[in-house]
Protein backbone atom coordinates (compact mmCIF):
# COMPACT_ATOMS: atom_id res chain seq x y z
CA UNK A 1 0.00 0.00 0.00
CA UNK A 2 1.41 3.48 -0.68
CA UNK A 3 1.74 6.01 1.80
CA UNK A 4 2.82 8.90 3.03
CA UNK A 5 4.93 11.40 0.45
CA UNK A 6 4.55 8.71 -2.51
CA UNK A 7 0.68 9.06 -1.65
CA UNK A 8 0.52 12.72 -2.04
CA UNK A 9 2.86 12.18 -4.78
CA UNK A 10 0.32 9.87 -6.42
CA UNK A 11 -2.66 12.16 -6.21
CA UNK A 12 -1.00 15.07 -7.64
CA UNK A 13 -0.17 13.32 -10.65
CA UNK A 14 -3.50 11.78 -11.05
CA UNK A 15 -4.62 15.39 -11.01
CA UNK A 16 -2.34 16.53 -13.07
CA UNK A 17 -3.36 14.52 -15.77
CA UNK A 18 -6.75 14.91 -15.20
CA UNK A 19 -6.43 18.82 -15.05
CA UNK A 20 -4.44 18.21 -18.61
CA UNK A 21 -7.24 16.36 -20.57
CA UNK A 22 -10.05 18.72 -19.17
CA UNK A 23 -8.34 21.91 -20.69
CA UNK A 24 -7.42 20.20 -23.80
CA UNK A 25 -11.24 19.21 -24.15
CA UNK A 26 -12.59 22.93 -23.28
CA UNK A 27 -14.37 24.67 -25.72
CA UNK A 28 -11.57 27.91 -25.56
CA UNK A 29 -9.04 25.13 -26.27
CA UNK A 30 -11.07 23.16 -29.00
CA UNK A 31 -8.69 22.80 -32.16
CA UNK A 32 -9.98 25.38 -34.76
CA UNK A 33 -8.73 28.53 -36.51
CA UNK A 34 -10.20 32.08 -36.27
CA UNK A 35 -11.72 31.98 -32.89
CA UNK A 36 -13.08 34.66 -31.23
CA UNK A 37 -14.29 35.66 -27.76
CA UNK A 38 -17.86 35.41 -28.52
CA UNK A 39 -17.93 31.97 -30.51
CA UNK A 40 -20.39 29.92 -28.74
CA UNK A 41 -22.01 26.94 -29.57
CA UNK A 42 -25.30 27.53 -28.08
CA UNK A 43 -27.02 30.03 -30.18
CA UNK A 44 -30.11 29.33 -31.47
CA UNK A 45 -29.71 30.47 -34.94
CA UNK A 46 -27.97 33.64 -36.12
CA UNK A 47 -25.69 35.83 -33.48
CA UNK A 48 -24.13 39.01 -34.88
CA UNK A 49 -20.93 40.88 -33.14
CA UNK A 50 -19.92 44.49 -34.55
CA UNK A 51 -22.73 44.83 -36.16
CA UNK A 52 -22.23 47.29 -39.13
CA UNK A 53 -24.17 47.09 -42.18
CA UNK A 54 -27.62 46.94 -42.94
CA UNK A 55 -28.33 44.06 -45.96
CA UNK A 56 -31.67 45.15 -46.09
CA UNK A 57 -31.90 45.88 -50.54
CA UNK A 58 -28.16 44.89 -50.31
CA UNK A 59 -26.17 44.62 -53.66
CA UNK A 60 -22.45 44.59 -54.45
CA UNK A 61 -21.46 48.03 -55.48
CA UNK A 62 -18.84 48.24 -58.52
CA UNK A 63 -15.60 49.74 -57.49
CA UNK A 64 -12.80 51.30 -58.99
CA UNK A 65 -9.77 48.34 -60.16
CA UNK A 66 -13.00 46.18 -60.38
CA UNK A 67 -13.22 43.84 -63.83
CA UNK A 68 -16.50 43.49 -65.31
CA UNK A 69 -17.49 40.88 -67.97
CA UNK A 70 -19.72 42.61 -70.02
CA UNK A 71 -22.32 41.22 -72.99
CA UNK A 72 -24.44 42.38 -75.66
CA UNK A 73 -26.80 39.74 -75.65
CA UNK A 74 -27.91 40.37 -78.74
CA UNK A 75 -24.53 41.12 -80.70
CA UNK A 76 -21.51 39.69 -78.79
CA UNK A 77 -19.15 41.30 -81.87
CA UNK A 78 -20.35 44.56 -80.36
CA UNK A 79 -17.78 44.70 -77.01
CA UNK A 80 -14.76 42.74 -78.81
CA UNK A 81 -14.55 44.84 -81.98
CA UNK A 82 -11.35 47.88 -81.89
CA UNK A 83 -10.82 46.32 -78.37
CA UNK A 84 -7.61 45.39 -78.48
CA UNK A 85 -7.06 45.37 -74.28
CA UNK A 86 -10.27 43.63 -74.42
CA UNK A 87 -9.81 40.04 -72.97
CA UNK A 88 -12.60 37.15 -74.57
CA UNK A 89 -12.97 34.67 -71.92
CA UNK A 90 -12.66 31.85 -74.87
CA UNK A 91 -16.36 30.86 -76.02
CA UNK A 92 -17.80 32.64 -73.52
CA UNK A 93 -20.07 35.71 -74.97
CA UNK A 94 -18.21 37.45 -71.72
CA UNK A 95 -15.43 40.26 -72.44
CA UNK A 96 -13.45 41.52 -68.98
CA UNK A 97 -12.96 45.51 -68.54
CA UNK A 98 -11.62 47.04 -66.19
CA UNK A 99 -12.75 49.69 -64.14
CA UNK A 100 -10.36 52.97 -63.99
CA UNK A 101 -9.37 54.62 -60.81
CA UNK A 102 -11.90 57.35 -61.41
CA UNK A 103 -15.00 54.85 -61.89
CA UNK A 104 -15.22 54.83 -64.98
CA UNK A 105 -14.77 52.04 -67.49
CA UNK A 106 -13.32 52.46 -71.51
CA UNK A 107 -16.08 50.33 -73.91
CA UNK A 108 -15.64 50.30 -77.74
CA UNK A 109 -17.69 52.78 -80.09
CA UNK A 110 -19.37 55.05 -76.71
CA UNK A 111 -15.92 55.38 -74.97
CA UNK A 112 -15.82 56.16 -70.84
CA UNK A 113 -18.84 54.90 -68.65
CA UNK A 114 -19.09 55.81 -65.33
CA UNK A 115 -20.05 53.39 -63.40
CA UNK A 116 -18.12 53.74 -59.86
CA UNK A 117 -20.48 53.22 -56.74
CA UNK A 118 -23.52 51.34 -59.59
CA UNK A 119 -24.58 47.65 -58.76
CA UNK A 120 -24.40 45.30 -61.57
CA UNK A 121 -27.70 45.80 -62.64
CA UNK A 122 -27.71 49.57 -62.77
CA UNK A 123 -24.20 49.40 -64.61
CA UNK A 124 -25.46 47.27 -67.10
CA UNK A 125 -29.11 50.11 -68.05
CA UNK A 126 -25.84 52.85 -68.03
CA UNK A 127 -24.12 51.10 -70.69
CA UNK A 128 -27.54 50.31 -72.34
CA UNK A 129 -28.31 53.66 -72.43
CA UNK A 130 -24.93 54.63 -74.05
CA UNK A 131 -25.04 52.31 -76.52
CA UNK A 132 -28.81 53.30 -77.59
CA UNK A 133 -27.52 57.36 -77.61
CA UNK A 134 -25.31 56.35 -80.70
CA UNK A 135 -28.28 55.12 -82.53
CA UNK A 136 -27.57 51.71 -82.68
CA UNK A 137 -29.84 48.49 -82.83
CA UNK A 138 -30.99 48.42 -79.63
CA UNK A 139 -28.57 46.38 -77.58
CA UNK A 140 -29.22 43.95 -74.30
CA UNK A 141 -26.53 44.48 -72.03
CA UNK A 142 -25.37 42.14 -68.97
CA UNK A 143 -22.78 43.45 -66.37
CA UNK A 144 -21.05 40.66 -63.87
CA UNK A 145 -18.30 41.82 -61.48
CA UNK A 146 -15.90 39.34 -61.89
CA UNK A 147 -13.46 39.96 -59.06
CA UNK A 148 -16.13 39.78 -56.35
CA UNK A 149 -15.55 37.04 -54.08
CA UNK A 150 -16.03 35.45 -51.01
CA UNK A 151 -13.83 33.24 -49.42
CA UNK A 152 -14.71 29.44 -47.50
CA UNK A 153 -12.49 27.27 -44.92
CA UNK A 154 -13.36 24.89 -42.77
CA UNK A 155 -14.67 20.93 -43.12
CA UNK A 156 -16.93 21.55 -46.72
CA UNK A 157 -16.59 19.85 -49.41
CA UNK A 158 -14.48 22.17 -51.26
CA UNK A 159 -12.59 25.10 -50.14
CA UNK A 160 -11.45 28.03 -52.01
CA UNK A 161 -12.50 31.63 -53.66
CA UNK A 162 -15.98 31.37 -54.88
CA UNK A 163 -17.15 34.23 -57.32
CA UNK A 164 -20.17 36.12 -56.70
CA UNK A 165 -22.44 35.90 -59.97
CA UNK A 166 -25.63 37.38 -58.38
CA UNK A 167 -26.97 39.45 -55.82
CA UNK A 168 -29.03 37.65 -54.08
CA UNK A 169 -26.04 34.81 -53.34
CA UNK A 170 -26.73 33.77 -49.83
CA UNK A 171 -24.77 31.88 -47.46
CA UNK A 172 -26.66 28.48 -48.28
CA UNK A 173 -25.74 28.92 -51.77
CA UNK A 174 -22.30 29.21 -51.20
CA UNK A 175 -22.30 25.53 -49.24
CA UNK A 176 -24.38 24.01 -51.64
CA UNK A 177 -21.79 25.34 -54.33
CA UNK A 178 -19.16 23.82 -52.02
CA UNK A 179 -20.30 20.57 -52.08
CA UNK A 180 -22.24 21.25 -48.48
CA UNK A 181 -20.77 20.35 -45.16
CA UNK A 182 -18.23 17.66 -43.93
CA UNK A 183 -19.76 14.77 -41.33
CA UNK A 184 -17.08 16.33 -38.93
CA UNK A 185 -18.43 19.80 -39.35
CA UNK A 186 -19.96 21.71 -36.52
CA UNK A 187 -23.46 22.84 -37.95
CA UNK A 188 -23.74 25.42 -34.93
CA UNK A 189 -20.20 27.03 -35.66
CA UNK A 190 -20.44 28.70 -38.95
CA UNK A 191 -18.67 32.29 -39.12
CA UNK A 192 -18.71 34.94 -41.79
CA UNK A 193 -16.60 37.62 -41.22
CA UNK A 194 -17.32 40.53 -42.78
CA UNK A 195 -15.67 44.23 -43.55
CA UNK A 196 -12.70 45.68 -42.02
CA UNK A 197 -10.34 43.10 -41.46
CA UNK A 198 -9.00 45.27 -38.54
CA UNK A 199 -12.42 45.09 -36.73
CA UNK A 200 -15.00 43.37 -38.56
CA UNK A 201 -18.48 42.32 -38.56
CA UNK A 202 -18.62 38.49 -37.05
CA UNK A 203 -21.60 36.55 -37.77
CA UNK A 204 -22.34 33.40 -36.30
CA UNK A 205 -24.76 30.67 -37.64
CA UNK A 206 -26.52 27.93 -35.94
CA UNK A 207 -27.54 26.14 -38.95
CA UNK A 208 -28.99 23.25 -37.23
CA UNK A 209 -31.90 25.74 -36.70
CA UNK A 210 -33.46 26.55 -40.65
CA UNK A 211 -34.92 29.77 -38.55
CA UNK A 212 -31.48 31.18 -40.09
CA UNK A 213 -32.66 31.01 -43.81
CA UNK A 214 -34.59 33.86 -43.00
CA UNK A 215 -31.88 36.58 -42.21
CA UNK A 216 -30.84 39.07 -44.43
CA UNK A 217 -27.43 38.75 -42.71
CA UNK A 218 -26.33 35.76 -45.02
CA UNK A 219 -26.79 37.67 -47.94
CA UNK A 220 -23.05 37.34 -48.90
CA UNK A 221 -20.97 40.53 -49.50
CA UNK A 222 -17.72 40.78 -51.58
CA UNK A 223 -14.43 39.46 -49.98
CA UNK A 224 -16.60 37.60 -46.89
CA UNK A 225 -14.72 34.78 -44.81
CA UNK A 226 -16.61 31.88 -44.29
CA UNK A 227 -15.23 29.40 -41.87
CA UNK A 228 -16.56 26.36 -40.17
CA UNK A 229 -15.42 24.86 -37.53
CA UNK A 230 -14.86 20.95 -36.75
CA UNK A 231 -16.73 19.30 -33.82
CA UNK A 232 -15.31 19.51 -30.80
CA UNK A 233 -14.90 15.54 -30.14
CA UNK A 234 -13.39 15.77 -34.26
CA UNK A 235 -10.71 18.61 -32.66
CA UNK A 236 -9.74 17.04 -29.84
CA UNK A 237 -9.70 13.30 -31.22
CA UNK A 238 -6.28 14.99 -33.49
CA UNK A 239 -4.70 15.27 -29.81
CA UNK A 240 -5.68 12.09 -28.12
CA UNK A 241 -2.77 10.29 -29.44
CA UNK A 242 -0.20 12.52 -28.25
CA UNK A 243 -1.91 12.99 -25.15
CA UNK A 244 -2.33 9.38 -24.95
CA UNK A 245 1.73 8.91 -25.28
CA UNK A 246 2.33 11.20 -22.80
CA UNK A 247 0.18 9.62 -20.09
CA UNK A 248 1.93 6.37 -20.44
CA UNK A 249 5.54 8.34 -20.73
CA UNK A 250 4.13 10.12 -17.22
CA UNK A 251 2.72 6.82 -15.70
CA UNK A 252 5.93 4.65 -16.48
CA UNK A 253 8.08 7.61 -14.76
CA UNK A 254 5.30 7.67 -11.79
CA UNK A 255 5.62 3.96 -11.57
CA UNK A 256 9.38 3.92 -11.11
CA UNK A 257 9.75 6.75 -9.14
CA UNK A 258 7.27 4.68 -6.37
CA UNK A 259 9.35 1.69 -6.22
CA UNK A 260 12.64 3.38 -6.51
CA UNK A 261 10.61 4.93 -2.73
CA UNK A 262 9.32 1.50 -1.61
CA UNK A 263 12.56 0.20 -2.21
CA UNK A 264 14.48 2.52 -0.42
CA UNK A 265 12.76 2.34 2.92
Amino acid sequence: MITGKAAIFWYLSAFSVILFFAQGCSYKGRNAILKTPFDTDTVKNVYVVNDKTSTEGYYNKIQPEDELAISNLQDISLLVKGNSEANNQGNSSYTTFRVKANGSVLLPIIGDVKVSGLNRLEAAAEIQKAYETKELKKPLIDVRISNQYVLLMGDVGRQGKFVITREDYELIDLLGDAGGLLPTANKRMVKIFRGDRANPEIIIVNMEDYAFLKNNKLKLQSKDIIYVEPKRVVANSQNVQAYSTLLQVGLVAISTILLIINLSK
